[in-house]
């Protein structure tokens, strides 16, 4: 009785994750759309056109950036100055990092439906569990490049180092572009580990069924 209850619950909470990610593969599919929106206007839009858009908006303008907020006031957005091929630039990268964590979201909601299917140890989710370990190895890579660039783009457009270094408690302004987010790559890790035990476990279930 209690262990079907326990099997109960368990799949109750797989159709409510199967339910979330869903949402959240929908939602991450607006972004990706709007993402290649915004690359047809950089591609397309002159740049004096964006630039005097920016400029007569007469808005402010913050955004959160690992936990800090920052606010760009109108004085600030006056200095605004459109640099083309760095928004190009910017908007494939972020392309990129979000179709990677879309890839992960799908392979995970897969993984979910098969798992509520019944079939568990196989090997599709072997290779699914395994992929999610390549898209996490490839974050790693991706995180701290697409974050440092993002910034760097804000920071040339709407300041410039000199202005930044010229603050005092600024002694200089430096970019790491090529780093390594090492949670991402350990986590990326375990996750593709994960996957070779299933591979293995599919093996032990078709060996099973095969004797039965």
């Amino acid at each position: 009785m209690d262990q079907s209850l326990a099997i109960r619950n368990i799949k109750m909470s797989l159709r409510i994750l199967n339910v979330l990610l869903i949402a959240t593969i929908v939602i991450i599919s607006s972004c990706i759309l709007l993402l290649f929106g915004l690359l047809v206007i950089a591609l397309t839009v002159s740049g004096e056109k964006i630039s005097k858009l920016v400029l007569d908006s007469n808005i402010d303008i913050s955004f959160k950036f690992n936990g800090i907020t920052v606010f760009l006031n109108k004085d600030i957005m006056s200095n605004f100055v459109y640099d083309k091929s760095e928004t190009i630039v910017l908007i494939v990268f972020l392309t990129i990092f979000t179709v990677v964590i879309m890839s992960i979201l799908v392979l995970l909601w897969k993984f979910v439906k098969s798992v509520i299917d019944g079939d568990v140890f196989t090997i599709k989710n072997s290779k699914r569990i395994e992929l999610v370990g390549y898209s996490l190895l490839i974050l790693s890579f991706l995180s701290n490049t697409v974050q440092a660039y993002l910034v760097s783009t804000v920071l040339h457009m709407f300041l410039n180092n000199n202005e930044l270094e010229n603050i005092e408690w600024i002694q200089s302004v430096s970019f790491r572009f090529l780093d390594i987010n090492w949670s991402i790559l350990l986590c990326g890790f375990i996750v593709w580990t994960i996957g070779r035990i299933f591979r293995y476990g599919s093996f032990l279930q078709e060996e099973y069924d095969a004797t039965a």
